[in-house]
C-alpha cells in the first residue's frame, strides 16, 4: 500500500481549495466510519493497513499525480464534479457524443465494482480506488461541484462579496462557510451532524450514486442562482446553512452505505438495489 512519505505528510498539512476542503471531507469520512459494518470495517482496514480513511479523505486533492500513477495511467484527470441537466438528472457515463464529461459518479460505481474483488487487486490500486470513492462521494454532495449543462458550467469559479470582502464563490462552499460556522475539529463537526435516526438514514441511502446525484442537484440548484459580483448577505448565508449541514450529513451516510455495499457481501444482499 502507499504509505505517507514525508512529502505527502507535509502536503496534508496544507489547506486545499478543492472539494469540501480538508475539514469537510474528513467530517464525511468520520460519519461514514461510524456507520460501517464490522465486515466492511475489517476489509477496509486491510486495504488501508489499519489507517483511518479520515486521514486520506482529501488525498485525491493533494496527491493527484500519485493516484493517477497508481491507477496505471487509465485516467487523464481526476473528475471531482458531475453534470446534471436542467431537470437535475445526472449525466450517466463520461462520453457525450465525443465530449468528455467529468463525472465522479461514474467512477464511484466503477471503483466500487472493482473493489468487490479487492483481494485480487495490487495494494496501490485497491488503495487508490478506495480513497477516490471516499473523496468523490464527498465531492458529489458539494454545491460547487455540480455542473448544470449547458446553463451553468462555472461551478462557482468567480468572485462574490461576502462579509465585505471579494471572495471566490467556489471556495466559500468548499471551506469558508464551514470554517465560519464550525471552527472546531472534524471529529466535533461529525459528532454534531451525525444525528439522524435509523429510519432517516435508510431514506437518505435509498437508491444508488446516480439517485444521490439527482437529489444533490435538486437540493443545490438554487445556489447556482448566485452570479459573479453578487453580494452574499448574512441572511442568505444563514438561510443556506441547513443545506450545508444536510449535504455533509447525507454524504457521510451515503459513503458508509456505498462502502458497506462494496466490502460486506451480506450487507449488499440485504440491500440489493
Amino acid at each position: 500500500m502507499k504509505k505517507l512519505t514525508l512529502f505527502a505528510a507535509c502536503a496534508l498539512l496544507c489547506i486545499t481549495a478543492a472539494g469540501w476542503g480538508r475539514k469537510g471531507h474528513a467530517t464525511i469520512a468520520r460519519i461514514a466510519e461510524t456507520h460501517l459494518t464490522k465486515t466492511a470495517k475489517k476489509n477496509i482496514d486491510a486495504v488501508m493497513h489499519g489507517e483511518s480513511i479520515c486521514g486520506y479523505a482529501s488525498y485525491a486533492d493533494e496527491n493527484k499525480s500519485t493516484l493517477l500513477v497508481d491507477l496505471g495511467g487509465k485516467m487523464g484527470a481526476l473528475p471531482h464534479t458531475f453534470e446534471a441537466n436542467s431537470d437535475c438528472e445526472p449525466f450517466r457515463g463520461i462520453d457525450d457524443n465525443g465530449r468528455y464529461v467529468k463525472n465522479c459518479i461514474y467512477f464511484i460505481e466503477k471503483f466500487s465494482e472493482e473493489l468487490k474483488n479487492w483481494k485480487a487487486l495490487d495494494d496501490s490500486t485497491a488503495f487508490a480506488n478506495l480513497v477516490l470513492i471516499v473523496h468523490f462521494v464527498g465531492d458529489m454532495h458539494c454545491p460547487a461541484h455540480i455542473r448544470f449543462y449547458p446553463d451553468d458550467m462555472t461551478i462557482g469559479k468567480f468572485d462574490v462579496v461576502f462579509r465585505g470582502e471579494k471572495q471566490r464563490y467556489h471556495t466559500l462552499w468548499d471551506t469558508g462557510f464551514i470554517e465560519l460556522k464550525y471552527p472546531w475539529s472534524f471529529g466535533d463537526l461529525a459528532h454534531i451532524l451525525d444525528c439522524a435516526s435509523p429510519e432517516q438514514i435508510a431514506e437518505i441511502c435509498k437508491g444508488g450514486p446516480y439517485d444521490w446525484g439527482r437529489d444533490a442537484a435538486q437540493c443545490c440548484r438554487s445556489t447556482h442562482d448566485v452570479k459573479p459580483g453578487d453580494t452574499i448577505s448574512s441572511k442568505w448565508y444563514h438561510a443556506n446553512l441547513p443545506l450545508l449541514q444536510n449535504q455533509l450529513r447525507k454524504a457521510g451516510y451515503r459513503l458508509a452505505h456505498q462502502l458497506n455495499m462494496t466490502f460486506d457481501p451480506a450487507y449488499a444482499r440485504r440491500h440489493r438495489r
